[in-house]
């Protein structure tokens, strides 16, 4: 490695810039060996500069920078993962204000393993059995809204797609005379029949809890969020240096192909009133600067910094910093 200034590389940082840039690198040379040469290109000019506005204290805050957008890409899904837990915790945030007393139910639903070049036609077969499921009588009684995400994740070279989500319910839902709750046996033979399989999927079915993390406490909606929020694929199905370079390239192409123009997340009923009251957008996509709240505003930020990356030090280098000309500077003039 090349020996860089510690006071020029980039440190600190929360969220985890060299580890998801290196990825991406090991990502282009599978690319160009799967035949997708444009998506190489695009994944080796990912996130090769950031510009930050920073505080006098090193606080940073994502200005700018040159993301691909690629579904395959770490440095793209782990901002789209970012981005989608903070959007639906809003959401969820909003639907508890607007129906008190709202219940989030966690459901996970799944189906048999399917080779690499049945994945996409499984993918379609999952969301169409989804809505299906959706527009069922007693689903659409006991059920106030929705959010599913898709998640496939690998065995050998067999693949398991499933569809997580998150219900909105009333408190009503749990009381054994309201007619509204679902058992988990009930769960099964509907999403079997929607499914339209002669076996028995496995499904779950559980309320969702705070957790602590970080010695703070994460409420059961947020905690939902996150959980539902994960990357519909794990880059280490395809980014890892024991497997076979043959079968990583394979898997590449499966992924690719079943996931291209494919919407991987949707909403229903009060949480779809929620996303277009908060004008979420849509979470498969969109802005990867603003993924969270930001805590640093422009006409507050102390300096404008740009890191470039710099492959030889495996690191974010500093390229330029700058006093913030946008920054406010309030003084006290005497009447």
């Amino acid at each position: 490695q090349v020996a860089i200034p510690v006071d020029e590389v980039m440190s600190g940082e929360r969220f985890r810039w060299c580890e998801n840039r290196m990825k991406g690198v090991r990502l282009v040379p599978l690319y160009r060996k799967a035949k997708y040469e444009k998506y190489a290109e695009r994944a080796a000019g990912c996130a090769t500069w950031l510009q930050f506005y920073e505080m006098e204290s090193g606080e940073k805050q994502l200005r700018a920078a040159n993301f691909c957008h690629l579904r395959l890409c770490p440095m793209c899904t782990a901002r789209r993962a970012m981005r989608a837990a903070y959007k639906l915790s809003q959401v969820l945030d909003w639907v508890e204000s607007k129906h008190i007393g709202v219940k989030y139910l966690f459901l996970t639903l799944t189906m048999k393993n399917v080779p690499g070049d049945q994945l996409g036609d499984a993918l379609t077969q999952l969301t169409e059995a989804w809505y299906r499921l959706c527009h069922h009588r007693q689903f659409e009684r006991s059920i106030g809204g929705w959010f599913r995400a898709i998640e496939i994740t690998r065995n050998g070279m067999q693949y398991h797609p499933h569809l997580h989500a998150i219900l909105a319910v009333e408190t009503a839902y749990f009381s054994p005379k309201s007619g509204l709750y679902i058992t988990q046996a009930e769960w099964r033979d509907r999403w079997q029949k929607a499914l339209r399989v002669d076996y028995k999927p496995m499904v779950r079915i559980q309320t969702t809890k705070a957790k602590v993390k970080d010695g703070g406490t994460i409420s059961a909606g947020h905690a939902a969020a996150v959980e539902a929020a994960k990357y519909a694929v794990k880059d280490e199905d395809y980014i890892d240096p024991k497997l076979p370079e043959a079968e990583a390239v394979q898997i590449v192409r499966d992924y690719t192909e079943a996931l291209h123009r494919r919407r991987l997340t949707a909403f229903g009923g009060w949480l779809k009133e929620a996303a277009k009251a908060l004008d979420v957008g849509d979470l498969d996509d969109g802005d990867l600067v603003h993924v969270e709240s930001d805590t640093i505003r422009e006409d507050v930020a102390d300096y404008i910094t740009t890191y470039n990356w710099h492959l030889g030090a495996g690191n974010y280098v500093l390229a330029q910093r700058e006093l913030n000309p946008f920054k406010v500077i309030e003084t006290n003039v005497p009447l």
